[in-house]
């Protein structure tokens, strides 16, 4: 009798520690839910290490569980928009870069030259090219090439273009 109740008991503690699932399995799995939920963001599309507009987009709205209609409403624009906005089939127009720049807290592109200078610069204010060589007294062409790279700004205009800039990085228009 007291073998039967000592086996009896030790499959008691083995029934304590049965899983349904795996009858034969008695050891339990483990994972932070910070794990879990970064393993539910790669599957839903997030990128680490973005390096698009859309992929920036993609990320960011996952990070903050929200959908692609309230990122448009936060953003003022329609929903087909943000999407190809998202899927890089579109650039965004000018007036909308300082929102896109707001929502994603930083500006998604390396600043390696002058033209990533001018570029952001211009972005950051959300002006057209002419909008843009007017601040800083000089023409559109000017400014196209500037932001193509196939010429560079004089230095002291560099200057004044990332003076203008300095301040507004830190900014935040929403």
């Amino acid at each position: 009798m007291t073998a039967w109740v000592s086996a009896s008991s030790k499959f008691a503690t083995l029934r304590s520690r049965y899983h349904p699932i795996l009858p034969f399995c008695y050891f339990t799995l483990k994972a932070s839910r910070t794990a879990l939920r970064f393993r539910n963001l790669v599957h839903k599309g997030f990128i680490l290490k973005p390096e698009t507009l859309g992929q920036h987009l993609l990320s960011r709205r996952l990070l903050l569980k929200l959908t692609q209609k309230e990122v448009a409403t936060r953003l003022s624009t329609l929903r087909e928009h943000y999407e190809r906005w998202e899927r890089d089939e579109v650039e965004p127009t000018a007036s909308f870069w300082p929102r896109l720049i707001s929502f994603l807290g930083y500006y998604p592109f390396p600043l390696q030259s002058p033209a990533g200078w001018v570029l952001m610069t211009r972005r950051l204010l959300g002006l057209s090219q002419f909008a843009f060589g007017r601040r800083v007294k000089a023409i559109a062409k000017d400014v196209r090439e500037w932001e193509h790279g196939s010429s560079e700004p004089p230095h002291e205009l560099l200057a004044k273009i990332q003076q203008i800039a300095a301040p507004l990085v830190g900014k935040s228009p929403m």
